[in-house]
């Protein structure tokens, strides 16, 4: 367990103080408790995943990592995942147990004391978070004054970690999400730059086409298309690029993950 956990955590349920003792956290206010595993400690009711510890996810990148590695700063990471090494300064908080995970919970309700962070990271998080603007005022809540925040969340992306994806945020989006902070730049990352868009949703166009069963043939004449084609199509209103009506005509499901859009019909339920 991270020696700094008994001195940062409070109750996520009414912000009391948390004693440790019989290996689970118990708040003083309320007497809820919660358990501890793996060195973790546990704040959903709902039953929790441990990983593998052989899985590791991507790096944060050099920027991140160089704060980690300097150690100056307190930091708490939301969504860390499966980190290649475990940080004596940062706290890695996720909905599952990875190999360094110290806090399972809620970003909606970090079990945190007030003002307590340097730094809070958010890399690929907040796409899959049901109300992004509450996660955003607990990072507020849990930052020192002039701490500081970095997301990182989807924009031009298809559909991942379905059913848990919920939001495509534009610039405008994000920059409301936190508008309490005093934002510094909202701009387009290396990751998120263009040509990975484009590389993105090209394999997952690809992948739908795989999944939904179409034929091999089908497949390779809409993969021989150019991006001219696409542009042209869109513009000048050409005909459509061959296997415009292969994606056309793909089931629903398939469609779902790599569509421009919904439409959403529903109605008022009678009382």
């Amino acid at each position: 367990m991270h020696a700094q956990l008994p001195f940062v955590l409070s109750c996520p349920r009414c912000r009391g103080q948390l004693l440790f003792a019989d290996e689970e956290f118990y708040c003083a206010k309320c007497s809820d408790s919660f358990s501890v595993r793996h060195g973790a400690a546990i704040f959903l009711l709902e039953p929790v995943e441990t990983v593998p510890s052989e899985h590791v996810s991507n790096p944060l990148g050099q920027e991140y990592e160089n704060i980690l590695r300097e150690g100056k700063d307190f930091v708490l990471n939301i969504g860390a995942g499966a980190t290649k090494i475990r940080h004596p300064n940062c706290l890695e908080f996720e909905h599952k147990i990875f190999r360094h995970t110290d806090v399972v919970g809620d970003a909606h309700s970090l079990p945190f004391r007030d003002n307590i962070f340097d730094r809070v990271f958010a890399f690929n998080v907040f796409e899959h978070l049901r109300d992004p603007k509450a996660a955003a005022r607990e990072i507020y809540r849990v930052l020192k004054p002039g701490g500081s925040v970095a997301i990182h969340t989807a924009f031009l992306q298809a559909l991942h970690e379905e059913p848990a994806h919920f939001y495509n945020a534009t610039e405008y989006g994000v920059r409301e999400w936190f508008d309490s902070f005093e934002i510094d730049r909202c701009n387009v990352s290396g990751n998120f730059s263009p040509g990975y868009m484009i590389a993105y949703l090209m394999a997952n166009v690809l992948e739908s086409l795989r999944a939904a069963g179409v034929s091999i043939a089908e497949q390779t004449v809409l993969s021989e298309t150019t991006l001219g084609d696409w542009a042209n199509f869109w513009g000048r209103n050409d005909n459509p690029p061959a296997g415009f009506h292969v994606l056309q005509n793909l089931p629903q499901p398939f469609q779902k993950r790599i569509a421009a859009g919904f439409e959403l019909l529903a109605r008022k339920p009678i009382a």
